[in-house]
């Protein structure tokens, strides 16, 4: 049987995959703050920028789907970390010819700690720690995308 709790971790999962922001806000209570970790990765995020950093990303990508690897529940602390996998996939029209198909998709291994509210059903705060080193690759081809973003939209206003 699942737990309201571990219901709601695994909608934050799936959220990824369309990077819905409003589907991620509706999981988070008003006062929740996503840490990621280790510590060299963003400053921590309040529900506004971290809205705003799931359309920023949303802008270039394609689609991110992230999958449980292992869920487990603490009942007396009020959480579920997740042990994720995830696949970031970057739109194909921000792609360029420098890299191949598969070089454009970034794989990512994550841990996620879902502390929730008395309900289960929002999560107070979220400890996400990246693997430093893959994560580095994903932000690089998330800039390289974005600066093919800028160009076209450059290119397009002077026509």
């Amino acid at each position: 049987m699942s737990s309201k709790r571990r219901e709601t971790a695994l909608a934050f999962l799936a959220a990824f995959e369309t990077l819905d922001a409003d589907a991620h806000l509706s999981l988070r209570t008003q006062n929740c703050l996503n840490i990621f970790r280790p510590a060299a990765q963003p400053a921590p995020l309040a529900n506004p920028e971290f809205g705003a950093h799931i359309n920023r990303l949303k802008t270039v990508i394609e689609r991110f789907p992230v999958w449980p690897k292992e869920v487990m529940e603490d009942e007396k602390q009020n959480r579920v970390i997740i042990w994720a996998e995830g696949e970031l996939v970057i739109k194909k029209e921000f792609r360029d010819e420098g890299l191949s198909e598969q070089q454009w998709i970034y794989r990512g291994e994550y841990m996620f700690v879902c502390s929730m509210d008395e309900s289960g059903e929002k999560m107070e705060r979220v400890v996400e720690f990246l693997d430093s080193k893959a994560a580095e690759q994903g932000r690089s081809l998330i800039r390289r995308a974005r600066a093919n973003l800028e160009r076209l939209e450059k290119e397009g206003s002077e026509k």
